[in-house]
């Protein structure tokens, strides 16, 4: 008796194909952020409630102690003051962003090569970047101090002084990070229709106002958009506060804070609690302000 197999159209194949595509792309995408990010909060929350040091395979339970401790540790409270200065980097990360994006955005011969220089920043290492602006920042015989100088003016203690050390990491978070901000904006001013700007140029409206009447409100996608995903940055700054360490823990963050208890003091419990607060906050914030700019985002 012959076995009838049923073929199966060339069509419905294509089709199949193309359904499990997206799937294929964001697989790589799902794993990683299910790696690095959900199965550490996962694996943070029962740690949290123990006294394990990481050097010993005991773990024993001790409820909200480590809780209790976190809110009267004064060192973990001035890590979120010292948090709290960096967000001075979110409205100027997007100031610049949009100038630099406004200036590309010209039809003008070689403005490619701009995009370029001005995006390669944010593809450099961190690291890398991080320990020649440690040598630029030198106070002797760094190479700002030294252009300060050349103009007359005294130079400054950058990294090494405490009064400045945080504004010096902002500094070189704005140099790193604002070619993206300026990606975002780019793209958002090339979506715009240019007849808008045409039909307010006859109405005899200035470029000035145009920008302020037109471009800017239609980049609220954008501005929701880094808004969003800046001050999240701001609570995860680590590799640049790391590398450029100023005295007396001036430019501690609460990721440092962490860090510091859990691979340098291994304390794993109490680290681990210090995280589960450093999650529920960031995403309160990141509620509030999909709430807040939820017409944007929509």
């Amino acid at each position: 008796m012959k076995t009838q197999h049923t073929a199966v159209h060339p069509r419905k194949k294509r089709i199949t194909a193309l359904k499990a595509a997206p799937y294929l792309f964001i697989g790589p995408a799902i794993i990683y952020i299910f790696c690095v990010t959900l199965l550490p909060v996962i694996m943070a929350l029962p740690i949290s409630f123990t006294d394990w040091s990481a050097l010993s395979p005991n773990k024993n339970f001790v409820a909200f102690d480590n809780y209790v401790r976190l809110f009267h540790d004064k060192d973990f409270w001035t890590s979120c003051l010292t948090m709290l200065e960096f967000f001075i980097y979110v409205p100027l990360v997007m100031l610049l962003g949009l100038a630099v994006a406004v200036l590309l955005n010209q039809k003008l011969k070689g403005i490619k090569i701009f995009r370029v220089i001005f995006y390669s920043p944010v593809i450099t290492s961190t690291i890398a970047a991080a320990i020649l602006f440690d040598w630029f920042y030198q106070p002797t015989y760094g190479l700002f101090n030294a252009i300060l100088k050349f103009f007359g003016f005294s130079g400054i203690g950058w990294v090494t002084d405490s009064s400045t050390a945080v504004l010096s990491v902002i500094l070189f978070k704005l140099w790193k990070d604002f070619g993206a901000t300026m990606l975002i904006y780019l793209a958002g001013l090339q979506d715009i229709s240019p007849e808008l700007k045409e039909a307010a140029a006859i109405d005899g409206a200035s470029s000035w106002k145009s920008f302020c009447r037109i471009t800017f409100p239609l980049l609220k996608p954008a501005h929701t958009y880094l808004l969003m995903t800046k001050v999240i940055g701001v609570f995860m700054i680590f590799q640049e506060t790391y590398m450029l360490e100023g005295p007396l823990h001036s430019t501690r963050t609460v990721v440092n804070y962490i860090y510091e208890k859990g691979f340098q003091s291994f304390q794993m419990g109490y680290a681990s609690a210090m995280s589960f607060v450093l999650f529920v906050i960031v995403m309160i914030m990141t509620i509030i302000q999909y709430k807040v700019t939820k017409m944007d985002v929509l």
